[in-house]
């Protein structure tokens, strides 16, 4: 039996269950510190949500409300190597367009940019969220720095949202931008970085649910 759980502060079990899933999950250069995942809880714009096969924790993901905004953004998801044949993805998915968060909110997803790296899996990871109902901000391509900083990974937007003819201008992008690098990142709008990904926003913003490269 496969069981869900919201996490919304530290003062309980499953939150140490939970990090032990990501340590297990997730190379030790992709690792956030866990004091850096403490700070974020207790913030309050954090919650984690943690699967269980039986009675071992097997699957974390953590979404990171963007204060002030109707947007979460899907931050970490970690699986367990010896559980990566269940498919927690799916259900994942399943539980969170159930959840207030989704009610509540437009969620993001920076996926890895199918233009570099290896094509044709990281095509085939994109429409694999397109068939769960992720659409594409077609155009808008993003930077996500390591937590080590020695290197970066190229990676879209997709868009997880109840509404089904959302609409963006360049101006709503280039906000969600500053507003999830300073957040996620701590980078000012200032930083090279983020004034060069703001300066190739397409003029007329697409979502879709077809990936074109």
């Amino acid at each position: 039996m496969i069981n869900f759980y919201n996490i919304t502060d530290r003062q309980n079990q499953e939150y140490y269950e939970a990090i032990e899933v990501y340590k297990a999950g997730t190379p030790d250069e992709l690792q956030l510190k866990t004091e850096v995942i403490d700070e974020k809880m207790d913030s309050g714009n954090a919650v984690i949500i943690m699967a269980k096969q039986n009675i071992m924790p097997a699957f974390m993901a953590l979404l990171w409300k963007l204060e002030g905004t109707d947007f979460m953004v899907n931050e970490i998801i970690s699986v367990i190597p010896s559980f990566k044949d269940v498919p927690f993805g799916k259900m994942y998915f399943d539980v969170l367009k159930h959840s207030e968060y989704y009610k509540n909110n437009h969620i993001i997803f920076e996926a890895e940019d199918p233009e570099f790296g290896n094509k044709t899996d990281r095509t085939e990871r994109v429409n694999y969220l397109l068939t769960h109902g992720f659409q594409w901000i077609k155009g808008v391509k993003t930077i996500v720095p390591h937590p080590t900083g020695d290197s970066h990974e190229n990676t879209l937007l997709m868009l997880l949202t109840q509404d089904r003819f959302i609409e963006f201008s360049q101006e709503d992008i280039k906000k969600l931008l500053i507003k999830l690098y300073k957040d996620l990142y701590h980078t000012e709008e200032e930083a090279y970085i983020l004034k060069e990904i703001l300066a190739h926003l397409p003029e007329e913003i697409e979502i879709t649910g077809k990936y074109e490269s």
